[in-house]
């Protein structure tokens, strides 16, 4: 009888044991989780894009880019951006954020692909190859060529190291196509093979592409105006788009030739040019219209796509906050808030620690 209460006195006691150490267990990932340590840790972390990426029209971009650190490296770290509210959470120990404004897929694909000498107009395009100063400035001619090949080094290295990626681009393929379409018609009434070119050309004329771009905006008011000439407008971002189509599948491929095992967040375009209630779109609306078909083109792209890849996701973006859609200015970048929200819907789809 002893040895038999022994024994259930010894299950008992085993019993109490586990139960302690399960509560031990959630009690530490409940501690864990309320530091933020509930994602996987990413010690290396690659952010490739556009201006939304590189954190364009945030409250504290103006400030990053006039540190020390900007003097001497284009590339720097914006506080309060998707990007680095992502690593903070991802724990990351080194970060490249290396998006650039103005960036296309052409450029990322140049910069990726050794074979790839992109479509000519990488001169005029990116502030880091075009010579414009940061955040904007005039234009300085600088050798693309000899520029290109040393940011190959860069971004190149920054892919074999990294553990995570995100890539953001492809707005400015369709945006700079549709409005260098819409100059062209304005000014000859037709559409040249390469109008990108007439558009890049007048940013080295005007010495700012900010100017080239208002100008662009207006032509695009006025032609939009003549019903002719909206089948051309829109032929213009088909036409983009099938690049881009093109540029995208070889940039993904690319990154998981140079590293196999890499994680790559692809970053959805948000509704960029809807406008909100504050907002006057009288003159704006056609912008949603015209653009935003080619935009759901290359989510849907994006999505299904580079489905082969296990560590390949797909982010949703709609529903973030703009200055266009959340006040009277005129400008499709996320806000401080859009960026919370892009950082958010990023860690919703990566893997938990």
């Amino acid at each position: 009888m002893k040895r038999t209460i022994r024994k259930l006195t010894a299950v008992l006691m085993a019993l109490l044991m586990l139960a302690s150490l399960g509560s031990v267990s959630a009690f530490a990932k409940s501690a864990g989780a309320a530091k933020g340590k509930d994602y996987k840790t990413y010690k290396t972390f690659v952010s490739f894009g556009d201006s939304v990426a590189a954190g364009v029209s945030t409250s504290t971009y103006k400030a990053a880019h006039e540190t020390k650190e900007a003097k001497t490296n284009y590339f720097v770290r914006v506080p309060g951006t998707y990007v680095d509210r992502v690593a903070k959470k991802v724990h990351t120990k080194k970060l490249y954020p290396l998006a650039q404004p103005g960036m296309r897929s052409e450029e990322l694909r140049m910069l990726l692909c050794d074979d790839y000498s992109g479509d000519g107009h990488e001169a005029y395009v990116t502030n880091a190859l075009n010579g414009y100063t940061t955040p904007g400035g005039k234009y300085t001619g600088k050798d693309p060529v000899k520029d290109y090949n040393k940011l190959r080094t860069l971004y190149q290295k920054a892919v074999k190291e990294a553990d995570l990626i995100t890539v953001g681009i492809g707005f400015n393929d369709v945006w700079f196509a549709i409005l260098a379409a819409a100059v062209e018609l304005s000014e000859t009434g037709k559409v040249s093979k390469a109008p990108e070119l007439t558009l890049f050309k007048k940013a080295e004329e005007l010495g700012s592409m900010g100017k080239a771009l208002k100008q662009a905006e207006n032509a695009l008011n006025t032609v939009m105006k003549i019903a002719p000439y909206i089948p051309v407008i829109t032929e213009a971002g088909v036409e983009a788009k099938a690049r881009y189509f093109v540029n995208y599948r070889a940039i993904i491929e690319r990154i998981y030739s140079l590293n196999p095992d890499v994680t790559v967040v692809s970053i959805g375009y948000h509704d960029a040019l809807l406008p909100g209630d504050q907002f006057d779109a009288t003159n704006f609306m056609h912008y949603f219209a015209i653009f935003q078909p080619s935009f759901e083109a290359m989510n849907a792209y994006t999505m299904v796509r580079p489905t082969l890849y296990g560590t390949y996701y797909y982010v949703d973006m709609h529903g973030t906050e703009t200055v266009l859609n959340s006040s009277d200015t005129w400008d499709p970048h996320p806000t401080d808030a859009g960026h919370k929200y892009m950082a958010q819907q990023i860690l919703k789809v990566l893997p938990k620690a």
